[in-house]
C-alpha cells in the first residue's frame, strides 16, 4: 500500500510539473528576429504597375556616431539575399577586410510565390517563354524596373542616408545576374561595380551576347569592376554560355575594365551565392 501511495504521488507530481512547463511555454510570447542596424520602408512604384517594393537597409556599425558617407551595395532578390549579404558584409567589415558599406535590399515582402513571380517579370530584359513549377511567368519588365531604381529608389536612398553615389554597386544572382549583365552593357553608368553570380545569359537565345557586341561596337572603354562567378556543379547547359560570355568580354579587352572571374569547386546553383558574395565583396570593396 505504501509503495502504491508513493508511486501515485510521484505520477501526480510529474503531471503537475509537466502542466506547469506547458503553461509557461504557452505564456511565452515569441517575437520575430530582427537584424541589428537595419531599417526598412516601402515604395509604391509609378513605373511598375501595382508594385509596392519593400526596401531593406543595412547600416554599418557606428553609422549613427559618424558623419561619413558610405559606398552602397544594391541587392537584387532581397527577399532571399539581403540577410545573407548583410551577414557576410558585417563579418568582413568587422574584420576590416572590406570598407564599411550600406547594403540595400530590393524585396517584394509577400512570400516565396510572389518573389518568384515578380523577379521573373522585373529581371528579364525581353519577353521569352519561362516556366517555373509548371506555371508560365510574365517576362520582359526589366526596363520598367530599371526606371524604378534610377528615378525612384536612388533618390530616396541618397536623400535619407549618407551615401557616396559615385561608389555604388549591384549584386545579382541567376536572373538577377542576367539583369546585372544587362545593366553593365545597356546602362553601365547606373553602377560603378558589379557582383554577377551564375548569370542566366542564355536567356532569349543568348540576346545578352548581341547586346555586349553592340556595346563594343560603340565603346572601347568600360571603367568598371566586375566580379563574375558560378559553381562547378551547376548544369553545363547553364554554365557553358557563361564561359562563352566571359570569353567574349575578355577578347574585347575593354580599357579600364577589371573583370575578376571564378568557378567555385563543389558548389551548386543554390550553394554558390554565399561563396561568391564573399569573394565579390572583397573584390569590390577592398579597404
Amino acid at each position: 500500500m505504501k509503495t502504491f501511495f508513493l508511486t501515485t504521488m510521484t505520477v501526480v507530481f510529474l503531471l503537475c510539473l509537466s502542466i506547469g512547463i506547458m503553461a509557461q511555454t504557452t505564456q511565452t510570447k515569441l517575437n520575430p528576429v530582427n537584424l541589428d542596424n537595419t531599417q526598412q520602408f516601402s515604395i509604391a512604384s509609378k513605373y511598375v504597375a501595382d508594385e509596392n517594393y519593400i526596401i531593406q537597409v543595412g547600416l554599418p556599425i557606428g553609422y549613427s556616431s559618424t558623419n561619413k558617407s558610405y559606398p552602397v551595395l544594391y541587392v537584387l532578390d532581397g527577399d532571399m539575399a539581403f540577410g545573407l549579404t548583410k551577414g557576410i558584409a558585417d563579418l568582413l567589415m568587422f574584420g576590416k577586410e572590406i570598407k564599411d558599406i550600406i547594403v540595400i535590399g530590393i524585396s517584394y515582402g509577400q512570400g516565396t510565390d510572389i518573389w518568384i513571380k515578380n523577379r521573373s517579370r522585373d529581371y528579364t530584359p525581353s519577353v521569352d517563354t519561362f516556366v517555373v513549377n509548371g506555371q508560365f511567368m510574365e517576362t520582359g519588365g526589366a526596363e520598367n524596373f530599371l526606371k524604378f531604381i534610377q528615378d525612384e529608389l536612388f533618390s530616396i536612398v541618397n536623400k535619407n542616408y549618407r551615401t557616396n553615389p559615385d561608389s555604388s554597386a549591384i549584386i545579382g544572382i541567376s536572373l538577377g545576374g542576367l539583369l546585372s549583365s544587362y545593366i553593365l552593357f545597356k546602362q553601365p553608368k547606373l553602377f560603378n561595380s558589379y557582383i554577377i553570380i551564375s548569370p542566366a545569359v542564355r536567356w532569349s537565345n543568348k540576346s545578352m551576347f548581341k547586346l555586349e557586341s553592340e556595346y563594343f561596337g560603340n565603346h572601347k572603354e568600360l571603367n568598371k569592376t566586375v566580379s563574375m562567378a558560378y559553381g562547378s556543379l551547376e548544369n553545363k547547359d547553364y554554365t557553358n554560355p557563361i564561359d562563352e560570355f566571359i570569353q567574349n568580354i575578355q577578347a574585347h579587352n575593354y580599357q579600364g575594365l577589371k573583370l575578376v572571374t571564378r568557378i567555385f569547386e563543389g558548389e551548386t546553383h543554390m550553394s554558390v551565392p554565399s561563396a561568391a558574395i564573399n569573394h565579390g565583396l572583397r573584390t569590390l570593396f577592398k579597404p
